[in-house]
């Protein structure tokens, strides 16, 4: 038995499958993103290690905020880069490396739940070869770089386990 449908009964229905079919275009939380972040990343951490105190500068926001895996925050350009010179001075830090990096550069769309920002954020996970005067280490690192609208790093995050390198 065939049922015939009103003029009525057939636009409720296209207008339900429309509706339901509407595509709204909602932003993830979380996108990829570009991947000139990931060049400006390593970049910065080829600076870190070479040592290279100026042209890391460069990359860092005058207002930059660092944490130190021990809650330690340093906040401003100056405030970071006198920290590694210091570090390197005091420390008898010789030569870091960085092997095995991988980066993930992400849009997050909304402000992450914590302490994070919204917007362009690039998360590197890496093993940095440290050689000091008297030994080598192989330190497993993460470090959570994120970019403002004119591409400087304003907010860096490092994660590691700092009590190989404390025992010296």
């Amino acid at each position: 038995m065939k049922t015939k449908l009103g003029f009525a009964q057939k636009l409720v229905m296209v207008l339900v499958l429309v509706a339901c079919n509407t595509n709204t275009k909602e932003k993830a939380e979380y996108e990829t993103a570009s991947p000139v972040y990931i060049a400006l990343a390593q970049k910065s951490l080829d600076y870190l290690v070479s040592f290279d105190y100026d042209s890391f500068a460069e990359m860092l926001a005058d207002s930059v905020e660092c944490e130190l895996p021990n809650a330690t925050k340093l906040n401003g350009k100056t405030a970071i880069i006198d920290f590694w010179k210091d570090y390197k001075a005091t420390s008898g830090l010789q030569s870091m490396a960085i092997v095995n990096a991988n980066y993930l550069p992400i849009n997050a769309n909304t402000k992450p739940k914590g302490s994070g920002k919204k917007g362009i954020k690039v998360v590197a996970d890496f093993t940095n070869k440290m050689a000091f005067e008297a030994k080598t280490f192989d330190i497993k690192m993460n470090f959570s770089f994120h970019f403002n609208q004119q591409k400087l790093i304003d907010d860096l995050t490092t994660f590691y386990d700092s009590a190989k390198i404390q025992k010296l």
